[in-house]
């Protein structure tokens, strides 16, 4: 009578696949956490660029103002209105500024029609 003998370690396929598998988690978890310039950047210019729609679209604004807005982690953006006046024509024109220095896009937005 054969006694089956367990096979005790790994096989090198076994040993490939987890350096494989570990390999690729941390590629994930580093690209999570250090995150790049430009897709810093990028996101910046998107969040100030939607910061800078809502403000124009939502709030009343009369004459040249800033509008100031903390986001999620607490960094203060400003945003810079200003309002020309023509006959028929109100139009207005915004930029997000974070740090005083990364500003984002003009965001242009003009009222015809409207006389106040």
């Amino acid at each position: 009578m054969r006694i089956k003998r367990s096979k005790i370690g790994s096989t090198l396929v076994e040993v490939l696949v987890s350096i494989a598998i570990l390999t690729s988690t941390g590629v994930l978890v580093v690209g999570h956490l250090f995150r790049s310039p430009i897709s810093n950047k990028a996101w910046t210019d998107n969040y100030g660029q939607e910061l800078s729609k809502i403000i124009l679209l939502t709030t009343p604004i009369a004459s040249d103002t800033i509008v100031t807005h903390a986001d999620a982690n607490g960094i203060q953006w400003e945003t810079v209105v200003k309002v020309q006046k023509d006959n028929e024509e109100i139009c207005y024109s915004a930029v997000s500024v974070r740090h005083k220095s990364d500003s984002t896009r003009t965001l242009h937005y003009c009222k015809y029609g409207a006389s106040k």
